[in-house]
């Protein structure tokens, strides 16, 4: 009887644990934004190159959805409702190996799902007669053809905003 409680209790253990690192790693997601007017903390107060120029081209796109978070947090998941499956401990790993492949898959879909963001792709001519392309996240911003904009590039990544 004492062995019956201490397995369950292991098992609402498991998956409490699996329930709090699905909630740390939503809550890491939650916060990485790809929109021009958006900075995270390890952006700020940093130098960046500006370059001007006009938009030539401007084009709706698709920006894939993250999917390793969920496929992390679908494997936990998995694993520990897999593991209740059986109070037999060859039952309980297999049926935790099954969930966990089961969790990442399913968890890696439903990720990519609810992180996709629509996005554009600014074909820009500069002012110094290069002309590049930069895609980021709709932002407040509807940009056309002939805007005028500022680029903002640290770290090999760029942001485009109206020019002022």
């Amino acid at each position: 009887m004492r062995t019956d409680k201490l397995r369950n209790f292991s098992k609402r253990l498991e998956i409490g644990a699996a329930f709090l690192i699905l909630s740390l790693i939503i809550s890491s997601c939650a916060y990485s934004s790809l929109q021009p007017e958006t900075y995270s903390r390890d952006a700020v107060q940093e130098m960046r190159n500006v370059f001007y120029g006009e938009v030539v081209k401007v084009k709706t796109v698709d920006i894939e959805g993250d999917i390793k978070s969920g496929a992390l947090v679908g494997a936990v998941v998995g694993a520990a409702a897999g593991s209740g499956v059986s109070d037999g401990e060859i039952e309980s790993s297999i049926g935790a190996t099954l969930g966990a492949a089961v969790g990442s898959a399913v968890g890696s879909k439903l990720s990519q799902k609810i992180t996709k963001k629509e996005g554009v792709q600014l074909t820009i001519n500069l002012d110094d007669n290069r002309t590049v392309s930069v895609v980021q996240e709709v932002g407040e911003f509807n940009f056309k053809i002939g805007d005028l904009v500022e680029l903002i590039t640290i770290k090999g990544k760029t942001r485009v905003s109206p020019s002022q």
